[in-house]
């Protein structure tokens, strides 16, 4: 049986983002039943409640002034319902194949907590911009394979159970843009296993 996911996608001021990267998830070869989508709007102040909406099974509303990521993934996955779930960021842009290709590992890997993914080498993006940030990440991805020391929450999977056994992304302002190593840190301590996935392949917007 197909497990049921849910995908977290965390978005400030992402307007004009979304509807490529929100495209992307809806053309997904993974049956559309067998996932959720959460958007967390982290104090926008522009469009992006009103366009998450349009694609989003929940669209979580942050007030005030914004939280950074951490704060954000960690008010979609309480919402949340999946088995598995997955982090996309709100300025990568999927595959057909990613969710179910993250799906397929963790069920033939069942002891591995988290998997993450790596950029594409031929991105669709024109921009010198893109192109660099593209192909810098899949160099680094790419530098090893097997057991990863680190997570990549911009395009990540990760159990319930272990997400929830270390009380997820830590929302200490102080760890915004490493608060995915953090995580890895936290489960690596706890036991549990990491793979980066070479084949599992994102564009940056």
């Amino acid at each position: 049986v197909r497990p049921f996911c849910s995908i977290v996608m965390p978005a400030h001021r992402a307007a004009h983002l979304l509807p490529r990267v929100l495209d992307a998830l809806m053309a997904s070869d993974y049956p559309r039943e067998r996932w959720e989508l959460i958007v967390v709007d982290d104090a926008s102040g522009d469009d992006t409640p009103a366009v998450a909406a349009r694609y989003a099974d929940t669209v979580v509303r942050i007030p005030g002034t914004p939280h950074g990521p951490a704060y954000a993934r960690n008010r979609g996955f309480e919402v949340s319902r999946g088995e598995i779930v997955m982090f996309f960021d709100s300025d990568v842009v999927v595959h057909r194949d990613t969710i179910r290709r993250f799906v397929e590992v963790m069920q033939e890997h069942p002891e591995l907590g988290a998997v993450f993914g790596s950029y594409d080498l031929d991105p669709a993006a024109e921009s010198f911009v893109s192109q660099y940030r593209n192909l810098l990440h899949r160099y680094v991805h790419l530098r090893g394979a097997g057991d990863a020391e680190t997570f990549w929450a911009g395009c990540g999977a990760i159990r319930r159970d272990a997400f929830e056994a270390v009380g997820g992304f830590d929302e200490t302002r102080e760890l915004i843009g490493v608060e995915d190593y953090n995580l890895w840190l936290r489960l690596a301590h706890a036991g549990w296993h990491f793979d980066r996935v070479n084949e599992v392949l994102v564009d940056y917007r």
